[in-house]
């Protein structure tokens, strides 16, 4: 815990101003790098800015980042969490917290809505007075209404882009209608998911669908055009409002019976670490939404140096990780499991729960995903998922 809230706090200090703490947003500006400046500048979209001298960009940001409707237009799609800690702002405008996620203020801090200071071994997140004066003209009722509709809209959009990786913007507002009581038209949803495409999301529009970002063809080429066919005609589970709201969360995942008995089982048999465990069950769960084979899954347990004491306990494990693949819910089959879409369709293959390791193909397993508790390969020292997996 030591090791990352150091790392954590370098990450931070990376960002901030270095320097005796002011909430005036002029002096703010004056003490952020031409670097800074010129980003901040871009992201507020000021025309003529590449030929602006410094207290012309200065005196620019200041009329525009106080301006009600640019700062309305940003904090509107701010997420839950930037939103609280924005408003806890607007009550105390300085921050202290050397360990604050940077993921927290990133967005914020990128529109020039905060910054960071390090002073005297101390780091600090500030609202600019100005900012906090110029919020307190904004009509509050009308905001809060706004903010709380297009959050629900992200978090629809999160949610159902995470479940199937790719859905028509007109099945989603479909969901959406059906799961709330104020329905939305399709110009009122394409309007705020125009709104929310103005900052870096984890999903985007393409072809007429919205798309996961995993799936993008830079990263991934191909394989969008493969899932449409995968699931063509295929029905699509829909989950109940609460539940099918967890889903906004990446890594969350269902913990199903299926995964409970293989937790307890290696637990009891094979590693009595539990956080060991639970990262190996964390990974065995992503690597089965990723369609992986029994191979891929046992190399879980050799790259972690986990032994098996017999073939008769790896066939065991091998069975239960199949048990744990037919009831994982996969994008190819519209959120569904493998054992729920046999059940509609009938035609659609299980693994056996009973098939031995020694039946499996023993060439060397070729892992090229990156599991969300393996270290970050851009050498930052956090998990993939507290960092670039984000």
């Amino acid at each position: 815990m030591e090791e990352y809230n150091n790392l954590l706090e370098q990450m931070n200090i990376q960002h901030a101003i270095i320097g005796d703490v002011t909430t005036s947003l002029p002096d703010i500006l004056h003490d952020l790098t031409k670097v800074r400046l010129a980003s901040l500048a871009s992201a507020c979209n000021l025309p003529g800015r590449s030929k602006m001298k410094k207290q012309e960009l200065i005196q620019a940001l200041i009329e525009h980042l106080t301006d009600a409707d640019h700062l309305e237009a940003a904090l509107l799609i701010t997420s839950a969490m930037e939103w609280q800690l924005f408003e806890s702002l607007l009550r105390q405008s300085v921050l202290h917290n050397n360990f604050i996620q940077f993921e927290h203020y990133s967005y914020l801090m990128d529109r020039g809505l905060v910054f960071t200071y390090f002073s005297k071994g101390g780091l600090y997140v500030i609202i600019p007075d100005e900012i906090k004066n110029a919020f307190t003209k904004l009509d509050a009722a009308s905001f809060n209404q706004k903010h709380g509709s297009m959050q629900l809209i992200y978090e629809y959009i999160q949610s159902l882009s995470n479940l199937y990786g790719v859905i028509k913007p007109a099945k989603l507002l479909e969901i959406y209608n059906a799961q709330n009581n104020v329905a939305l038209s399709e110009e009122e949803f394409m309007e705020r998911f125009e709104k929310l495409k103005n900052r870096q999301q984890s999903f985007f529009m393409l072809k007429g669908y919205i798309v996961n970002s995993y799936l993008a063809p830079e990263e991934s080429p191909g394989e969008l055009e493969e899932l449409l066919i995968q699931i063509k005609d295929k029905p699509q589970y829909v989950p109940e409002r609460n539940e099918l709201l967890k889903y906004a969360d990446e890594f969350y995942f269902e913990m199903t019976p299926q995964l409970m008995k293989l937790r307890a089982y290696i637990l009891k048999e094979i590693c009595r670490d539990t956080e060991m465990v639970d990262d190996l069950i964390d990974d065995i769960q992503l690597a089965c939404t990723m369609e992986a084979t029994p191979q891929d899954l046992i190399f879980e347990f050799e790259r972690r140096d986990l032994q098996f004491q017999s073939m008769e306990q790896a066939d065991i494990i091998v069975a239960l990780m199949n048990d744990v693949y037919n009831h994982t819910r996969l994008w190819i089959h519209g959120g569904h499991t493998p054992f729920e879409m046999n059940r509609l369709k009938g035609n659609i293959p299980l693994r056996s729960a009973n098939r031995p390791l020694s039946a499996l193909n023993k060439n060397q397993v070729s892992v090229t995903k990156i599991g969300r508790n393996e270290p970050c390969p851009c050498g930052s020292g956090f998990k993939y998922k507290k960092c670039c997996g984000k």
